[in-house]
């Protein structure tokens, strides 16, 4: 009886070690999985974090370059004569030459209508010149005055691209728009984690960027009618056959502060084949109308789990061994918790190592970040030495002219010196007073001259401060007398307020009139008589100084590129084509503008526009 009884209770024993076995491995399933996803959850929001980043960087660098080019006085001259083939093909060549330059996929001119004048893409197969896309959203956002923002398939290029457009006017009359057309190939090339995917969607759902090309072009949920019509309207998917992913909801994780909370899905492959499970995480970009996704796979959360489940069953198993044949397994007890030790190891050395890639990531965001600021301070001390230089070199072409200029009075010095030596020796003080008197009259000249010299030739300080244009402009005339002298040029100066103030670097300021004034000497050289005019005025908040020689004037297939650096049309070793492109970044940085015109009556017109500065109230007195 003894023998059954025992092997009941063995049997009892087993069962009830089997149940509790199971209990524990589901709730370790369950506990596990949850731990997991959350993790997963944790790791895909730092992902979208990156890649939301990295989508507004690649925005943000190109939405302020249609305004500047809108903005351009030459550009708003095109839009003028769009109709006109010789302005088309400047135009073709001015779109062409600012693509290279901010790199963009495509540059190019709508005329009010939405017809296209010119395009940088005007010598390829497909270019864009003479088709009208007035029914994109972007170009009816630009003629409404707003940045105008969209994103689509293109129906001439057939290649997917973002679109920035801004309106150009003039004198209250919209003329049309500047269109920029990015690319964002190379940023999508870039998102090749094995372990998720990352997709862009529209308002509608259809997925228009993506890290898996099978996933391109489809849409997360079946599209209603009115999706469809509102996509075929604006054409931004031309005759793409939008067919929805065979997406299975499986559940919904937490909620995350500007993000939508974590969702499972089951994703069936495109060929047919077996469908694997995401946590995916979204978060919405306004600006851009996208919505950005990342879908982390949970195979490896799955894994773990399982292994865990495994662990927890393994657990209980070597327990009841233990409890059971404790004396004979001792050293297999001290093996196994090894194990678990190891695999614990294991198991935290993959989390840091996915831990340590983020920060990796990170770190190098910020060291790029360090390196384009200091690219910014090397082009500003380059400019400041540039204007350094150019100073300089023009003090070197007056050394002669200064020469002469100290000779005279050093020689006159000396003569009175010596006939005041002989009249005090005669004792006719009151005549060697007057020698004397004379004497001091030339050192102060000389101590004027100097005065001038050290004042241009000083390195210009990088703040700006209130100064009087009027007191700048009798300053830099001044110190360019003796060239204007040997010159015989006249030069007239109108300006009705001479209180008149702007917010600059003084030293920058006299190096932008002092260029102009030089530049309009050479353009008159070789004429008997030079007249160069100097007006200073007040106009809508502005104080605008214009300067006109009257020489041959500026060849006009030549002034679009007469601020363009090392551009020059003096002869070789006369000029290094610097000056002007100096002083258009001068004046730039005193918030203000700089264009170049032949005046109608015939020489050129230099106009300098700068923001007014209130006069300083006065100072009241006590009573």
């Amino acid at each position: 009886m003894e023998s059954p009884r025992r092997w009941h209770r063995a049997a009892l024993g087993l069962a009830a070690a089997a149940a509790a076995t199971g209990i524990v491995v589901a709730v370790t399933w369950v506990w596990a999985s949850a731990l997991f996803l959350d993790q997963t959850h944790t790791r895909a929001l730092a992902r979208l974090d990156l890649y939301s980043s990295n989508l507004a960087g690649a925005l943000g660098r190109y939405q302020s370059v249609p305004t500047l080019l809108a903005l351009r006085s030459d550009v708003v001259e095109l839009f003028r004569r769009s109709r006109d083939p010789e302005s088309q093909a400047r135009a073709n060549l001015l779109t062409e030459s600012f693509n290279r330059l901010t790199e963009a996929e495509d540059t190019y001119f709508m005329d009010a209508e939405g017809f296209t004048f010119a395009a940088s893409n005007w010598n390829s197969e497909r270019p864009f010149v003479g088709h009208n896309f007035s029914y994109r959203p972007y170009f009816q956002e630009a003629m409404e005055g707003r940045l105008g923002r969209y994103f689509a398939l293109g129906t001439t290029s057939g290649r997917r691209g973002y679109y920035f457009a801004y309106q150009v006017s003039a004198d209250d009359q919209v003329l049309g728009a500047v269109v920029v057309k990015i690319s964002l190939a190379d940023i999508e090339a870039s998102w090749t984690a094995k372990d998720e995917g990352v997709i862009v969607s529209d308002p509608h759902g259809v997925i228009f960027i993506s890290s898996r090309p099978a996933w391109r072009f489809r849409s997360l949920a079946p599209l209603d009618d009115a999706a469809r019509q509102a996509i075929a309207e604006n054409r931004r998917y031309e005759a793409v056959d939008l067919r929805p992913l065979d997406i299975a909801e499986r559940g919904q994780i937490g909620e995350t502060a500007g993000a939508a909370g974590a969702r499972l899905l089951s994703i069936s492959a495109a060929d047919g084949g077996s469908a694997a499970e995401y946590l995916m995480v979204s978060r919405e970009m306004p600006a851009a109308g996208w919505t950005v996704s990342v879908l982390a796979s949970t195979d490896l959360a799955r894994s773990q789990s399982l292994t865990a489940g495994l662990v927890a069953g393994l657990a209980c198993l070597i327990t009841v061994l233990i409890a059971t044949l404790i004396a004979q397994r001792r050293g297999r007890l001290v093996e196994r918790i090894a194990y678990q030790r190891r695999a614990s190891e294991e198991l935290e050395r993959r989390v840091v190592e996915r831990t340590a890639d983020l920060t990796a990531a990170n770190l190098q965001l910020a060291r790029e970040i360090g390196e384009r600021e200091a690219a910014e301070a090397d082009l500003r001390q380059a400019q400041d030495d540039l204007v350094q230089a150019g100073k300089l070199a023009a003090l070197g072409q007056m050394s002669a002219a200064l020469s002469h200029e100290f000779n005279q009075p050093l020689a006159a010095i000396r003569s009175y010196a010596d006939n005041a030596r002989l009249l005090i020796e005669r004792e006719r003080h009151a005549e060697a007073g007057e020698n004397l008197s004379r004497i001091k009259t030339l050192t102060g000249r000389m101590a004027e001259i100097s005065k001038h010299l050290m004042t241009f030739a000083r390195k210009p300080r990088s703040e700006l401060r209130p100064l009087r244009v009027a007191e700048v402009l009798d300053d830099t005339l001044d110190f360019l007398r003796i060239r204007l002298e040997r010159a015989g040029a006249e030069v007239t100066v109108t300006q009705a307020d001479r209180s008149l103030r702007v917010r600059a670097g003084r030293v920058r300021l006299q190096h932008v009139i002092l260029n102009l004034v030089a530049n309009a000497l050479d353009a008159m050289e070789g004429q008997e008589r030079p007249r160069i005019e100097i007006a200073v005025r007040e106009s809508d908040g502005k104080v605008v100084l214009a300067l006109r020689d009257h020489g041959p004037g500026i060849d006009p297939g030549q002034i679009d590129r007469i601020f363009d650096p090392f551009f020059t049309t003096k002869d070789v070793g006369k000029g290094l084509g610097l000056g002007l492109s100096i002083s258009y970044n001068i004046v730039k940085d005193f918030e203000g503008a700089i264009r170049a015109e032949n005046h109608r009556d015939g020489g050129a017109l230099f106009t300098v526009e700068l923001p007014l500065l209130p006069a300083p109230a006065p100072v009241l007195e006590p009573a």
